[in-house]
């Protein structure tokens, strides 16, 4: 899908010239999918952004038991096969390269509005919170029970947790939930390379997110 840019009037020539158009419904300027994003990068917010999650992305579902009250909570995490990351190259100059293998992302202090409205739709006990832990604040899960914070760390980080699973037992626990978009998402979080990852989506089950939404009612 396209990726939306911020272009200020004065460079609307500049980004027409490499290839950019404008979007009449949603009033914006964007990058058609065959674009290489690297040649926009001067309207793309890179102090806020640092993940370009090309559409659709994956909204992961798991359970965890609560450190608090030990009862089981959903969990979830943003996820996907298909995503820029920023980095820089053997110039030490900053560029956006293409991963291809599946990533779980952690600790998004950033997550564009619209995706935000439809994980809340779905999940309103993930919100921005403070963790100790990490001693900065993201978007991370609350305990469906006693509303207890449930670290990213645990849930990422820990072999066995929730979105660091390694037998086949684990990865059947978790569903995907494909979520449509018109536009690529853009994030701010950390991502994982887990060498099983291509493994996970084989025994996970996978939803719409239609078909989930018209579930919960």
């Amino acid at each position: 899908m396209p990726l939306k840019i911020n272009v200020p009037y004065s460079d609307k020539d500049i980004a027409k010239s490499k290839g950019a158009f404008w979007d009449v419904e949603q009033k914006t300027w964007f990058v058609p999918d065959h674009k290489d994003i690297n040649d926009f990068q001067q309207w793309i917010n890179k102090s806020k952004v640092s993940v370009i999650i090309k559409s659709p992305v994956s909204i992961a579902l798991n359970s965890s038991d609560c450190y608090k009250c030990a009862n089981k909570t959903a969990v979830i995490s943003l996820a996907s096969n298909n995503f820029y990351y920023l980095n820089t190259d053997e110039n030490e100059d900053e560029k956006w390269f293409r991963a291809d293998g599946w990533s779980f992302f952690s600790m998004p202090v950033f997550i564009e509005n619209e995706l935000v409205g439809k994980i809340n739709k779905l999940f309103p006990n993930y919100k921005i919170a403070y963790s100790k832990t990490a001693e900065s604040s993201y978007w991370a899960n609350h305990c469906e029970h006693c509303g207890a914070l449930q670290g990213d760390f645990f849930l990422h980080s820990e072999p066995g947790g929730a979105f660091f699973p390694l037998e086949i037992e684990e990865y059947e626990q978790l569903t995907f939930i494909t979520v449509p978009s018109k536009f690529d998402i853009e994030i701010d979080a950390d991502y994982s390379w887990l060498s099983n990852a291509d493994d996970i989506p084989v025994y996970a089950k996978s939803i719409t997110y239609e078909e989930f939404l018209e579930q919960k009612k």
